[in-house]
Parts: C-alpha cells; structure tokens; sequence
C-alpha cells in the first residue's frame, strides 16, 4: 500500500508563495530606495537653506541669529573647517578620522563642511559653503552635534567683517 504525506501542495501552490516572496522582496526594496532618496532631499536642502542662510547675513551690515536647520536623523554632526592631514582635534578626533578615511584628497582639500557619518549621508557627506570664515575656528576642525534631526548654528558677521562666522551657540 502506497502512504502519502498527509500534506499535498500542488505546484500552483509553490508557485504562488514564490511569487509572493518575490514581490514582498521587491517592495521592501522600493521602499529602503525611497527612504535613501529622501534622505539624500533632505541633505541637499540643508545644504541648500545653509548656504542661502550665509548668504543673507553676509549681505547684511551687523547680524548674531542662532539658526536651526533639518537634517535626517541618521546624522550625527555638522562639522566644519578642515580634515587634511595637518589638522588635528581632540575634542572630535573620531569624527575627524572617520571622515579623512572616507574621503579622497580633492574633498579634503576643497570642502568646508562635513556630515557625520559620513556613511550614512553616502556621497553628500561633503560639500563646500562659500561666504564662512572658519579662521576662528579652534584648531581648524570643528563639529555641532545633530540631534533629534536638527542643528543649530549661530551664524555672526560684525560690521567690517568680510565672511560670516560659524560659532557654537
């Protein structure tokens, strides 16, 4: 006497659940894709409503606003000054190695401003904002930490002040 499984599926029934799968797994794809280009939106119109911000205190005579700028959660540092080799920070020296190892020498050279980690902002982890003075900055490197996806920044610039400060608030 031939005994069966007590269980029969028929390859329709297969077919389904790999079909299924299939499309649960291309979903979840879509959506982590959606997320990293919303983040990557949210980076640039950071960088876009900082430089904007610059920009409006240096064409102004006298200006100290502390401003407060959106960021994603995932960022925890907006850094500024400079990460070539010369510069060393001990307040935020794990900042400051992490971003010269993701960095190639052109970022370090011509960027001012970094986001950490620089893992998660993916290739909008440098850029370069013209119009700040970074000479007050101590030991050329300095960081302003993130958090609940915000910043804030006190942007200053006296009367004969040619560029806009970048301070702690």
């Amino acid at each position: 006497m031939n005994k069966r499984g007590s269980i029969e599926i028929s390859f329709g029934m297969i077919f389904s659940i790999i079909i299924i799968i299939a499309i649960i797994g291309v979903a979840v794809y879509a959506i982590t894709t959606f997320m990293d280009f919303g983040n990557s939106a949210s980076i640039g119109l950071f960088y876009n409503d900082f430089q904007e911000t610059v920009d409006d205190i240096w064409s102004s005579a006298t200006t100290n606003k502390i401003v407060s700028f959106s960021l994603p959660n995932s960022i925890e540092f907006v850094c500024f000054g400079s990460i070539a080799n010369g510069i060393n920070s001990l307040r935020y020296e794990t900042q400051l190695k992490e971003l010269r190892r993701s960095s190639s020498g052109f970022q370090q050279q011509t960027n001012n401003i970094f986001l950490y980690p620089s893992v998660k902002a993916k290739d909008l982890a440098f850029n370069k904002i013209n119009r700040i003075d970074l000479t007050s900055i101590e030991n050329g490197f300095d960081c302003f930490e993130a958090k609940s996806g915000k910043v804030i920044i006190r942007l200053s610039k006296g009367e004969f002040q040619s560029l806009v400060k970048v301070e702690h608030e």
